[in-house]
C-alpha cells in the first residue's frame, strides 16, 4: 500500500527491474507514487496491472519543496484523473509547524478532486499527536484518507483515537519497521501488545507497505541517489513476520482484502 518510484531511484533501478522484485516476492499489487509524479504511471506500466499508480503533487524532482506554491498541480491532478491514469492522490506531506498548511489552496483543490473522482488520499503528517491529521480527516469526511506510517512516531493510543473519530480514516504501517521510525513490534518481531489489541478490535482498519526509500540505510543524504529498493525483500519479510502472528482473518484483512476493499480491486 505504500512505494514509491523516485527520480534518485530510478537512477539505481529501472522500473522493470522494481517490477519483477515485487513480482518475486509475490505482491499480489502495491500502491505506488513518483517524484516526479509521471514515474508511478512508468512503474504502473512495467508492471502489468501489479501496481496502482497514484498522483503525486510532486510535479517536478524537486516538488516536495513548492507543490503547494504551484497551480499546475491541480490541473495536472486533475487530466490524470480524469483520464484514468491515477488512482489517487499522495504521498502528500506535511510537517506541523511549518509550511505548507492544511488551508493552503492547492490542497484543498486536491482533496475536492478526491472526492469528485471518489479516489483515496495518502497524508504523511510529522506530529506529536493525533490533532492534526483528525482536522484533515474530520475536514473531508466523504474522502477514504490513509494516514502514512500509521503517523510515524505515534503510538497506538493516538491512532485509536483516530479511528474512533474518523470512519473515513484507514491507517498503514509502512516505515514503521526497526530500521527508521520503529515502534510498532518488539524485538521478537510481533506486534507490540497495545498494537496488536488495537489491530485485532479494528481489523477492517489497517493497511501495510514498505516504502523503500533511502533512510532505510540510515547512512544516505537527499544529495545521493536512493538504494532503498536494494532493501525492499528486507522490509517486506519483517512486515510479513509480525502478520503471521496473526489471526488468519486478521492477517488477510491486512495484508490485502482491505486494500482491495479502498481500491474497489476484485
Amino acid at each position: 500500500m505504500h512505494v514509491h518510484f523516485n527520480w534518485d531511484q530510478r537512477e539505481l533501478i529501472d522500473a522493470e527491474r522494481v517490477a519483477a522484485k515485487l513480482q518475486a516476492a509475490g505482491v499480489e499489487f502495491a500502491v505506488a507514487a513518483g517524484t516526479p509524479s509521471e514515474l508511478a504511471l512508468e512503474l504502473a506500466n512495467a508492471s502489468g496491472g501489479r501496481v496502482i499508480p497514484l498522483f503525486s503533487p510532486y510535479i517536478h524532482e524537486l516538488g516536495r519543496r513548492d507543490w503547494y506554491l504551484d497551480p499546475r498541480v491541480v490541473a495536472r491532478a486533475k487530466a490524470g484523473l480524469s483520464a484514468g491514469d491515477y488512482r489517487g492522490i499522495g504521498e502528500i506531506h506535511f510537517m506541523v509547524g511549518f509550511r505548507p498548511r492544511f488551508n493552503n489552496d492547492v490542497f484543498q483543490q486536491l482533496m475536492a478532486l478526491a472526492g469528485e473522482y471518489r479516489v483515496p488520499a495518502l497524508i504523511h503528517i510529522d506530529s506529536g499527536n493525533e490533532t492534526a491529521f483528525l482536522s484533515v480527516c474530520r475536514a473531508y469526511p466523504a474522502l477514504d484518507i490513509l494516514f502514512a506510517h500509521a503517523g510515524g512516531n505515534l503510538h497506538a493510543r493516538h491512532i485509536r483515537r483516530i479511528i474512533e473519530a474518523c470512519p473515513n480514516a484507514w491507517i498503514e504501517f509502512s516505515a514503521r519497521d526497526p530500521w527508521r521510525f520503529g515502534g510498532l513490534a518488539g524485538e521478537n518481531g510481533k506486534l507490540l501488545p497495545e498494537w496488536r489489541e488495537l489491530v485485532l478490535e479494528y481489523p477492517d482498519r489497517f493497511v501495510t507497505g514498505t516504502d523503500p526509500v533511502w533512510r532505510v540505510t540510515r547512512t544516505q543524504s537527499w544529495d545521493l541517489a536512493d538504494d532503498g529498493w536494494d532493501y525492499f525483500g528486507q522490509l517486506i519479510a519483517w512486515h510479513r513476520a509480525w502478520l503471521a502472528d496473526l489471526p488468519e482473518d486478521v492477517r488477510r484483512k491486512i495484508s490485502v482484502e482491505n486494500a482491495r476493499r479502498l481500491f474497489r480491486r476484485n
